[in-house]
């Protein structure tokens, strides 16, 4: 009896400790994990760190290599997908951070949880700097004779809140997407999607989303495409390309994978159905579009007439085969949080149309740099009173242009719809004034920033003094700045 009971229990240590290393076995054997995730895996860390000059040992190395063996080992995908199988399945809830499990086989994205609840709620303020940061850009292409479109893709979760779990409760309050169509209602150049798209859902026979990918699928590009085409044409004259009829089109559909299940099922990914559109390619490439997450893509299109500069980030995937056949020139770059809006590019690079697009769940990345353009010249304010305040910025001189970024102090009293106004001043006191951005570079939700590039060749070679200026119709607080 108690050789038997020895036994097993030398049975129950050897089991666990084969259990134990049969994930690095199957690293040592070749059988390491494979991302299916939209990242590079961790690769193998030097025993040395190797410069020019000298060769230290890497102090970084186990570090390093705890995240190299927890991103490869073996059988990672299998055990990854038992686990989210497991926790879906009884307990109703993901494993993964990013991902959100619905309800009726339908995933969400987690960065747009912060939307859903409320929690990334703007000030009523910064809905009045997205705007104003959204009429500079405007003003700065109509000026080059260029027409500006901005639109905001939708959270699948903002056009399909009935499929996200009881768990999660919605915000009883407007988003800030809803906010922000509100405000900019009467602005020609901001198109609504988000309202189109809810139009299109009410057809309960098909979805526009994917339910297991975080972005819209063919129709539902489709549906955001011509309402873009029905905008350009009501502001362009003889702009001709006409929206597509999805009634004409031979629709297809077929088994695809998407970028939420491949995160929890990377070794078994379920399916979902795109529809394909049967549309022809009047358009050529640069390049083949294999990867449509390529930084910058450029196509042609014999006998059209406009050329749109686009900046988009993944949501435009689905969007540029439809796209790229309305336009002789097309260029879609791709934007993310840190790469500001490269307006000089389009000016510079015979565009007509600009065509902006970003998520809703990346709409605080409009504010978090200024656009790279020559901040606009404006007409002398009317101001009534100075104050001697000590205002600091930083300052900086780049051959071209002077770049001046910081924070109002509360001298200002700023409002709501308070705007910034950069003056600079001559020794023979002549003033130039620029309206700011009111935007501090690196922080979103900073209420008082602003920045300004001014183009120094509108300027004579002088010595300024730099003040700046806050209020609204009738300015009434101005103070120097001190340039750092």
């Amino acid at each position: 009896m108690k050789a038997m009971k020895k036994l097993c229990f030398v049975c129950y240590i050897l089991t666990i400790t084969a259990v134990c290393l049969l994930p690095l076995l199957g690293m040592i054997f070749g059988w390491g994990a494979k991302s299916t995730e939209n990242r590079i895996m961790t690769g193998m860390p030097d025993l040395y760190a190797v410069t020019e000059d000298t060769i230290d040992p890497n102090l970084q190395f186990t570090e390093e290599l705890g995240e190299f063996y927890s991103d490869n080992f073996g059988f990672r995908q299998e055990l990854v997908t038992a686990d989210s199988w497991i926790n879906e399945s009884v307990f109703g809830r993901s494993s993964n951070t990013k991902t959100i499990v619905g309800r009726d086989g339908w995933y969400f994205l987690g960065d747009t949880l912060d939307d859903y609840t409320g929690v990334s709620a703007f000030s009523d303020r910064g809905i009045f700097r997205l705007g104003r940061t959204l009429e500079l850009m405007n003003q700065y292409c109509e000026d080059a004779n260029i027409s500006f479109l901005f639109f905001v893709a939708p959270n699948k979760n903002s056009i399909y809140p009935q499929f996200m779990p009881w768990s999660v409760r919605r915000s009883s309050s407007p988003g800030n997407l809803d906010r922000l169509s509100t405000a900019m209602k009467a602005m020609p150049y901001y198109l609504d999607i988000k309202s189109v798209l809810l139009k299109e859902a009410e057809d309960t026979s098909r979805f526009i989303y994917l339910k297991n990918d975080s972005h819209w699928n063919n129709l539902g590009a489709l549906a955001a495409y011509n309402a873009v085409q029905d905008n350009l044409n009501a502001r362009i004259k003889k702009y001709d390309y006409l929206p597509i009829d999805p009634s004409g089109l031979y629709i297809s559909t077929t088994p695809v994978s998407g970028d939420l299940t491949a995160m929890l099922y990377p070794a078994f990914q379920k399916k979902d159905i795109q529809y394909e559109l049967g549309l022809p390619k009047n358009f050529s490439s640069s390049k083949p579009l294999t990867n449509l997450m390529d930084s910058e893509i450029n196509t042609t299109c014999q006998g059209r007439y406009y050329n749109a500069m686009c900046y988009r980030d993944s949501f435009f995937n689905a969007f540029i085969p439809i796209n790229s056949n309305a336009f002789a020139k097309a260029r879609y770059t791709r934007n993310s949080k840190t790469s500001p809006y490269d307006l000089t590019a389009a000016k510079n690079g015979d565009y007509n149309i600009v065509m902006v697009e970003i998520a809703e769940r990346n709409l605080a990345n409009v504010l978090y740099s200024a656009p790279l353009m020559d901040t606009p010249r404006v007409k002398t304010p009317k101001v009534s009173r100075r104050r001697y305040a000590e205002q600091h910025c930083s300052f900086v001189d780049d051959g071209e242009s002077f770049i001046i970024n910081g924070e109002i102090g509360d001298w200002a009293e700023l409002e709501t719809e308070s705007r910034i106004f950069i003056e600079l001043r001559s020794s023979s006191d002549k003033s130039f004034y620029y309206e700011a951005f009111p935007v501090l570079s690196g922080d979103s939700y900073a209420d008082n920033g602003f920045s300004a590039h001014i183009n120094k060749y509108q300027l004579k070679n002088d010595d300024y003094q730099v003040f700046i200026h806050v209020g609204n119709s009738e300015l009434t607080r101005y103070t120097e700045l001190t340039l750092n």
